[in-house]
C-alpha cells in the first residue's frame, strides 16, 4: 500500500521509514539502518526527502558527555 501525502507519491523505502518511526518512536539513523537492513546513505537520503516534505523531523539529545549528541528522527506531528 503506497502512502499518499499532499498528492505526492511516497517511495516504498520512505513508506518503510514512516511505518518504522510510527511503530518504534524516535530512532537514530543507525537504529533505522539495522531495523530495515537498508544502506546508511539510502536511509539518510530518504529521511532528508521526507524532512523537506515536512513528514519527519530530526532533533538531538545530549546525554551530558563529551562528543556529538545523538540525532533522532521522528514523525512530524
Amino acid at each position: 500500500m503506497e502512502l499518499m501525502i499532499e498528492r505526492k507519491l511516497i517511495s516504498p523505502i520512505q513508506n518503510f521509514l514512516i511505518k518504522t518511526l510510527k511503530n518504534n518512536g524516535p530512532l537514530t539513523r543507525r537504529e533505522l539502518v539495522s531495523k530495515l537492513n537498508i544502506p546508511r546513505t539510502t536511509v539518510y537520503d530518504n529521511l532528508i526527502k521526507l524532512q523537506k516534505e515536512n513528514i519527519v523531523k530530526k532533533f538531538s539529545r545530549n546525554n551530558g558527555k563529551k562528543g556529538r549528541p545523538k540525532i533522532y528522527w521522528e514523525i512530524n506531528k
